[in-house]
């Protein structure tokens, strides 16, 4: 029976011969790709985790891989990007329709792209000396996911659907990377993974809409604001909520619409291949939930595990700095919420970074 570690590395490994894999299917067929940068999409790296705060609890890191489509096209040469393209306009509506009655509208002028993104989290209570259950606390678990998302832009209308299909427990590896995390970084080693909670099977769907309601246009540039708005919500026996978010930004050559905000597990942005224009903002988005369900708090679905009483309100502010061209994009925020279970005795803040890179 493999060891943690070994079952670690044999993730790893595969993670990284797919990936590979990936990369020698694109280029073995460029002519089917648009040329130039992002021609191939782009890969996101995402990173979150409280160390940078001098923290160790709650979420305490997420790691997230993502390929970001180029812009598709009914026409691409690439059956692949034919197919997402395909499922895009299956699951966000079809502006072909649009396009023959209207030429000229702005749902005729929709543009699409997929993201494919692998994701792990982990998740402990503070004190990570004490080997036994800690009942007042939350309970130690990981979440390995991967997801599959679409976006569809409309002039400043913006559509989100995607799903995610993973797993709860030891096999999502946290335990593992947590472990060999720490031993390499002489941090304190956690206890306690051993009452983490069981395997289980999750599967989430997650349905956005955004609207752009102030900002400058395609063609403007310099330092100028912008207000981006709207609401969504996850289903799922991971997480059900709905979600209300408000996005404040001010910067130098804005895109708003350059980017897709969802409420997908972890990880919420992702930057949108073909920038036009090199652009520098800072933003502060605020959101408000309703959640029904949340297993990695309450605990198993199907099985009796540790879990604390959910609080069904909840607030959370990201602020942070951009920085996305046409070949790349920096982010770096911090995230502040409010209290998640009832009881809790502290609060949960983390820092996050994004780095894409057109393909």
């Amino acid at each position: 029976m493999m060891s943690g570690g070994s079952r670690l590395k044999a993730v790893i490994t595969l993670l990284i011969l797919c990936q590979a894999l990936s990369w020698r299917l694109l280029a073995g067929q460029p002519h089917e790709f648009p040329a130039g940068p992002a021609g191939r999409g782009s890969l996101v790296f995402n990173f979150g985790n409280d160390t940078w705060l001098n923290r160790d609890d709650g979420y305490t890191n997420g790691l997230g891989l993502s390929w970001v489509s180029p812009q598709l096209d009914k026409k691409s040469e690439s059956a692949w990007l034919r197919f997402l393209y395909s499922l895009n306009t299956r699951l966000l509506g079809n502006s072909e329709k649009n396009r023959r009655l209207n030429p000229l509208s702005a749902e005729a002028a929709s543009e699409r792209w997929a993201v494919l993104s692998i994701v792990q989290g982990m998740f402990t209570p503070a004190d990570l000396t004490r080997e036994d259950l800690i009942s007042d606390d939350r309970p130690y678990a990981g979440l390995l996911y991967a997801g599959l998302t679409f976006v569809r832009n409309s002039e400043r209308k913006q559509s989100v659907a995607g799903a995610g299909l993973g797993v709860v427990g030891p096999f999502s590896l946290a335990e593992a990377a947590q472990k060999w995390l720490h031993r390499t970084y002489g941090w304190t080693d956690p206890q306690g993974w051993g009452n983490q909670l069981k395997n289980e099977l999750v599967l989430d769907i997650w349905l956005n809409r955004f609207w752009t309601l102030a900002g400058p246009g395609k063609k403007e540039s310099g330092w100028q604001p912008a207000v981006k708005a709207g609401f969504g919500g996850q289903l799922g026996n991971l997480t059900t909520c709905l979600e209300a978010i408000l996005d404040f930004r001010f910067g130098l050559n804005l895109e708003a619409e350059r980017d897709a905000v969802f409420s997908a597990p972890l990880f919420t942005q992702l930057f949108l291949p073909g920038n036009e224009k090199t652009t520098i903002y800072g933003f502060c988005r605020l959101s408000g939930q309703v959640l029904v369900r949340n297993l990695l708090i309450e605990g198993n679905t199907f099985s009796s595990s540790h879990g604390q009483q959910l609080h069904h309100f909840y607030g959370q502010l990201i602020s942070g700095l951009v920085y996305h061209s046409y070949q790349a994009a920096v982010t770096f925020y911090l995230v502040v919420r409010t209290k998640e279970f009832k009881n809790q005795k502290y609060f949960d803040p983390y820092c996050g970074l994004s780095l894409s890179f057109a393909l």
